[in-house]
């Protein structure tokens, strides 16, 4: 027996235990969410019930009035990056303007928390199953490429998307799609710890595709670290949906909460020069004007 989610009318999956995670949501957004029981041949009537995610949270390093209601602005700089602490003003002056409430949820060493009571982003990517820890990563092919011995997906030397040494004494599962090497490779977590530092996934075949999926637990101890692609031999491949999750069960592809935020989770808001406040993602910006 096997239980569906759904979101709405949309089928999310099948899955096997009597709990599960949702991911991509988007925030401060209701949503209608069911369940059916399934033996694979018949699915019973669907237990549905209604919720609404809680807002993104920022930290305002100001004090403000508990429960009280805010006014933020909110802003895009089309044309590139938002300089770090300055505002740019003339043609750089900003786009997409738009003001969004909060909420003043608590104060605390004269800094404030407070909930946007509004979604910022536009469209949400919706998976069942565990959180991708791993940033920046996609459900389109990487170019094939060529490689001498490894392709390293992250490593402790290269600016990694993924931070093997936040995870240590945690078992975590790992897979990627592997597409027609022309040499036999696997997915491979490895750290220079004596004990239970090296994992290998499944082999994917010369000129097939499919997943190739490890569990892996993390040293406790341990300086380097590297999660390639390959089995030391050259080769040439392309891939994509990499996945780290905790837990000894692979779900299907997401990308991580950061990437599907317009402004990440409890980001503390800078003091800029003219005594506003300001957080930034990339060319997206947001502003409380006391």
């Amino acid at each position: 027996m096997s239980y569906r989610i759904y979101n709405g009318t949309q089928l999310l999956g099948d899955v096997n235990n009597k709990s599960t995670g949702i991911n991509g949501l988007l925030p401060a957004t209701n949503y209608q969410f069911g369940v059916s029981n399934y033996d694979g041949n018949r699915e019973s009537s669907k237990t549905t019930i209604n919720v609404k995610t809680r807002g993104i949270r920022l930290i305002i390093p100001t004090s403000l009035t508990v429960n009280s209601t805010i006014a933020l602005n909110y802003q895009e700089y089309s044309l590139g990056l938002v300089p770090i602490g300055t505002e740019p003003a003339g043609m750089f002056g900003g786009g997409n303007k738009r003001n969004i409430q909060a909420k003043v949820i608590s104060v605390d060493n004269g800094k404030s928390m407070v909930e946007l009571l509004e979604p910022l982003e536009s469209s949400s990517t919706v998976s069942v199953g565990g959180t991708n820890l791993a940033k920046h990563t996609s459900n389109t092919l990487i170019n094939r490429m060529q490689v001498s011995e490894w392709f390293f997906i992250a490593s402790s030397g290269n600016a990694a998307t993924f931070n093997l040494g936040n995870y240590k004494g945690q078992t975590l599962t790992m897979r990627a799609w592997i597409d027609k090497p022309t040499v036999d490779v696997h997915l491979q977590a490895w750290t220079n710890a004596s004990n239970n530092g090296y994992a290998v996934g499944n082999t994917i075949k010369a000129g097939q595709s499919g997943y190739s999926r490890l569990t892996f637990k993390v040293p406790t101890s341990f300086t380097e670290w590297n999660i390639p692609i390959g089995n030391g031999k050259a080769a040439e491949l392309a891939y994509k949906e990499f996945k780290v999750e905790k837990g000894t069960i692979a779900t299907d592809w997401s990308p991580a909460p950061e990437d599907t935020q317009y402004i990440v989770d409890n980001t503390q808001m800078n003091k800029l020069q003219d005594g506003s406040f300001a957080a930034f993602n990339g060319y997206r910006a947001i502003y409380f004007r006391q």
